[in-house]
């Protein structure tokens, strides 16, 4: 078989772990192929898609900020993409291309990997761009009973609302941010921090009344390992976990996609842990 590639399109790329997590997974199963990372400015994106064309690659990545504007240069895009918006993993087939999006699939295989069981149960979801729709795709598809999604500005979380009931996703209700500082009802079963605060060392205000015991924390931001957020929500009793295992397992889906084989997720883990000192 002749040398492939994929590769990851966003700007900035820099500090992507993907090329890490790919080039460990075909070593490791011994596929001659690489992955690289592309700084792709908008105005380059069309250019760059027509190159997944050609027959030695598998497809791409896409992150921030083509997730939206490649919808429009591919043949196809997925239910799930339609659902959330955006892509995130194109497959060439003979020249077609494909746009899917791992985000929300890999975020639910992660979490029943690491038993946490959402089924028949309450979860509460902060923020509500692209990262939170792909958590309340996981929380839906993992049979959640309520989703209740909170964010500073309404708009989009009624617009995520809509999208995500047109999609037959009907379990969400909304509300605002200030609702998970405030004493709870009862505690969430799941409390997923899908805004970006995490990386900048700053966390949403969420009461600790909103955990119990059994509750799970996740932060879907990776770097730094721990945050205020997971740290508040220990204090609290709960369980709290970083979006590590969401990052592996949707890589581990693009990489399933591409090649059709399953690649080894500890390989991939322990090649991230390095990178990031973990």
């Amino acid at each position: 078989m002749s040398h492939h590639w994929a590769c990851l399109f966003g700007h900035p790329v820099a500090h992507s772990l993907s090329p890490t997590l790919h080039n460990a997974a075909f070593q490791a199963l011994g596929i001659d192929a690489h992955y690289e990372a592309r700084d792709i400015a908008l105005e380059s994106l069309g250019d760059a898609v027509q190159a997944l064309r050609e027959p030695a690659c598998y497809g791409a990545n896409v992150t921030a900020p083509h997730k939206q504007a490649i919808m429009a240069l591919l043949d196809e895009v997925t239910p799930e993409v339609r659902a959330l918006g955006a892509v995130n993993t194109v497959v060439n087939q003979g020249g077609r291309l494909t746009g899917g999006n791992t985000d929300g699939p890999g975020l639910a295989r992660w979490m029943t990997d690491a038993d946490i069981d959402v089924h028949g149960r309450g979860a509460l979801v902060i923020g509500a761009g692209g990262a939170a729709r792909s958590a309340v795709l996981a929380l839906a598809t993992l049979g959640a009973r309520r989703i209740h999604v909170v964010n500073r500005g309404q708009e989009r979380a009624v617009l995520l609302q809509a999208d995500l009931s047109a999609a037959g996703i009907a379990q969400v209700t909304v509300g605002s941010l200030q609702e998970a500082a405030r004493q709870a009802q009862a505690p969430w079963d799941v409390v997923i921090n899908a805004t970006s605060m995490g990386h900048h060392g700053q966390a949403p205000d969420v009461h600790p009344s909103c955990y119990s015991p059994q509750s799970v924390a996740i932060e879907l931001a990776y770097n730094p390992p721990q945050t205020g957020f997971m740290r508040a929500a220990q204090t609290a009793g709960a369980r709290a976990e970083n979006g590590l295992g969401m990052l592996v397992h949707q890589a581990a889906l693009s990489f399933e996609r591409w090649t059709g084989r399953t690649p080894p997720l500890d390989v991939m883990f322990s090649a991230v842990a390095d990178r990031i000192g973990v």
